[in-house]
C-alpha cells in the first residue's frame, strides 16, 4: 500500500494531517503516463485516468495561492448550479443518477474547463486501485495508453511484450475506437474507457482497432492477465561480452535497490562500456528517480520543481554513485519513457554523462498534487512544472534522443533491434 512507503528524498508520498473532515494526501506527481499494464487492471491505477502520471517526492511543496478575487467560488456562484438540480430532481422524465454520482460529475465538468489533463478526479473505487497500483502486480492487458480526443479514441503508446494486448496482435500506435461494442468517443474521459478496458485475470474484453494504413477496422479480443513486470533486467552483449546492459522498468519503491545491486555485480573491470535502458519505462517514486541518478552522479542536480509563483525547488543527487566516471554509458529511450524515466535521462544528457539513444520521450513534465477528500475520492491537481538540471521544459516535447533510431513494430516481431545495435556500435568505435 502507497501509505507503507517511506517518504524521503523523490517521494512526497506521505500521508498529510488527519481531520475530522478529511484526509489530505500529500503525494506530489510528476510522472506515469499511463501505465498500461497497470491502467488497464482491476485493482490498480496507475496512470489510470490519470494520463499521464509520475509520482514525484520530496520535500511537500508549499501551495500556490492565487488572489482570493481572481480563485475564490462564493456561495452565489454556486446558486445556480442548485437551481438547475432542484429542477431536474422535479422534472426529469426518469432516473437520476445517485447524489454522488451526480457530484462527481460536477468536479469532472468544472476540471473538464481547465484545460489540463494531468489535474484529475478518481471515485473512491477508482482512487483505491491507484494507490494499490504504486506497487504490486496488476490485472489488466499491459499497455501504456493515452487519451487520444480528437480522435475519439484511446491511443496505444507502448504494447508490453509478450502481455496480453501484444499476445492478441495489438500494436505501437494502434487507436482503440471501440470497447466491446460500445464507441470511445462516446465516452467521457480516459478514465472511462479505462473501466471498461481493465478486468480481472481470465475474462475477456473486446477492442476494436483503428490501424493506420488499414480502410477496416481490426477486432481483438484480448483476454485479461495478471501483469507482473520484473524491475531490473540484466544482460552482457559484444564480442567478449564486454559491455554491461541493464533495463529499469518502474520506479517502485525498491527500484534505486535493485538496480544498484544488479550493477554492483554486473560492473567488472573488464566492463568498457554500460547500455541502460529506460524505454517502456513510464515512471513512479521521484525518490527512487533520484536514486537512480545517484547511481551514476555525485553532487550533481536532478532537477528543477518551479511553481506558478516563480519559487522552485531543487533536487540533488544524494549518496554515493557506483559507475565509474570514465565508464561510457548509453541510454535507451523512446515514447514509452516518461515522467521518473525523463527526470533521470534528462539528468544524464544535461551533464554530458550518457549518450541517448531511440525516441523522442513522452513528454511529461508537470507535477501533481493528488488529495484525499472526505468520502475517500481523490483530486489531482497540477501545482508545478518541473525542468532538467539545465533548465529545460519536457513537457508535451519530451527529450530529444542526441542519436535518433526508431524500432518499428515488425522489428519488435522479428526480436530486431536496431537501438541497442546502434549503442554497441557507439560503444565500440566512439561514434
Amino acid at each position: 500500500m502507497a501509505n507503507d512507503v517511506e517518504p524521503t528524498a523523490l517521494t512526497r508520498l506521505s500521508l498529510g494531517k488527519q481531520s475530522a473532515s478529511r484526509q489530505k494526501l500529500r503525494l506530489t506527481v510528476v510522472a506515469v503516463v499511463v501505465i498500461a499494464a497497470l491502467i488497464f487492471s482491476a485493482g490498480s491505477g496507475l496512470g489510470f485516468a490519470l494520463g499521464r502520471l509520475s509520482v514525484l517526492g520530496g520535500t511537500p511543496a508549499p501551495p500556490v495561492v492565487a488572489a482570493e478575487t481572481d480563485r475564490a467560488l462564493a456561495p452565489e456562484d454556486l446558486g445556480i448550479f442548485w437551481e438547475a438540480m432542484e429542477l431536474l430532481e422535479e422534472d426529469f422524465y426518469g432516473e437520476l443518477p445517485a447524489p454522488s454520482e451526480r457530484s462527481y460529475g460536477a468536479i469532472r465538468g468544472v476540471l473538464d474547463t481547465l484545460d489540463d489533463q494531468n489535474t484529475g478526479f478518481l471515485t473512491p473505487a477508482e482512487a483505491t486501485s491507484f494507490m494499490e497500483s504504486i506497487e504490486g502486480s496488476f490485472e489488466g492487458i499491459g499497455a501504456l495508453v493515452e487519451w487520444a480526443e480528437e480522435e475519439g479514441a484511446v491511443r496505444i503508446i507502448e504494447p508490453f511484450e509478450d502481455q496480453p494486448a501484444w499476445n492478441a496482435g495489438i500494436r505501437r500506435g494502434d487507436l482503440i475506437i471501440a470497447i466491446n461494442g460500445q464507441d470511445v468517443a462516446e465516452l467521457a474521459n480516459l478514465n472511462e474507457a479505462i473501466n471498461r478496458i481493465k478486468g480481472p485475470k481470465g475474462t475477456e474484453v473486446n477492442l476494436t482497432v483503428r490501424r493506420d494504413g488499414l480502410d477496416d477496422p481490426l477486432e481483438f479480443p484480448v483476454t485479461r492477465d495478471l501483469i507482473d513486470i520484473p524491475i531490473v533486467e540484466s544482460d552482457r552483449y559484444g564480442d567478449a561480452d564486454q559491455f554491461a546492459y541493464v533495463a529499469l522498468k518502474r520506479f517502485s519503491s525498491d527500484a534505486g535497490a535493485k538496480l544498484r545491486d544488479e550493477l554492483e555485480a554486473l560492473l567488472t573491470n573488464d566492463t568498457e562500456g554500460l547500455i541502460f535502458d529506460l524505454r517502456g519505462n513510464p515512471g513512479g517514486l521521484l525518490r527512487e528517480a533520484i536514486r537512480v541518478t545517484s547511481i551514476f552522479l555525485e553532487d550533481e542536480r536532478v532537477l528543477i520543481e518551479r511553481f506558478s509563483d516563480g519559487s522552485e525547488e531543487i533536487y540533488n543527487t544524494e549518496g554515493n554513485a557506483i559507475v565509474p566516471d570514465d565508464l561510457p554509458i548509453v541510454v535507451l529511450v523512446n515514447k514509452g519513457s516518461a515522467s521518473a524515466s525523463e527526470i533521470v535521462a534528462g539528468a544524464l544528457q544535461d551533464v554530458e554523462r550518457a549518450t541517448l539513444i531511440g525516441e523522442t520521450t513522452f513528454g511529461k513534465g508537470s507535477v501533481q498534487l493528488p488529495h484525499t477528500l472526505s468520502d475517500d475520492s481523490l483530486l489531482r491537481v497540477t501545482i508545478a512544472l518541473w525542468y532538467t538540471p539545465a533548465d529545460r521544459s519536457i513537457d508535451d516535447t519530451g527529450l530529444e534522443p542526441d542519436i535518433v533510431i526508431e524500432r518499428t513494430n515488425e522489428q519488435i516481431e522479428n526480436e530486431e533491434d536496431p537501438q541497442i545495435d546502434r549503442a554497441i556500435e557507439l560503444l565500440t568505435s566512439g561514434d
